[in-house]
């Protein structure tokens, strides 16, 4: 199931538990959300899996993560998947959404390359990641 990583991916790791769940989402996505769920689901074919959390924490779904962008601004939030959303806390990232999926895999430290809904390029680094609740 793994692609070939691009120059400057980032390794990144995804829980055997939370593979169904992405799967089943990229199945049923609409097509608003083409772009997104291409790189989402390239995201999941290139990404190594995972039984458990490993020594070095990665962000998956509920994991709350911190990042900075290429400009240096912080921002922080729990990854989601979007029927979530009710139950998301305030600061909730959709796996929906450029930033979320970019964020899926990642550890503390990592810096990837993503496109935004307007196809620029932004990038962003990893500063903390928490491990979810349960």
């Amino acid at each position: 199931m793994n692609r070939k990583t691009q120059i400057g991916d980032p390794p990144i790791r995804i829980l055997r538990n939370d593979l169904e769940k992405l799967e089943n989402l990229l199945d049923h996505l609409h097509r608003a959300y083409a772009r997104v769920s291409l790189f989402l689901q390239n995201e999941v074919m290139r990404a190594e899996l995972v039984d458990r959390q490993t020594r070095q924490p990665f962000i998956q779904l509920g994991s709350w993560v911190a990042f900075c962008d290429e400009e240096g601004a912080r921002h922080a939030g729990t990854l989601h998947l979007p029927e979530e959303r009710q139950e998301a806390p305030p600061d909730g990232i959709s796996i929906l959404t450029p930033v979320g999926a970019a964020l899926l895999g990642l550890s503390r430290g990592q810096t990837i390359t993503y496109e935004t809904i307007d196809r620029r390029s932004k990038q962003l680094t990893v500063l903390d990641v928490r491990a979810p609740a349960g």
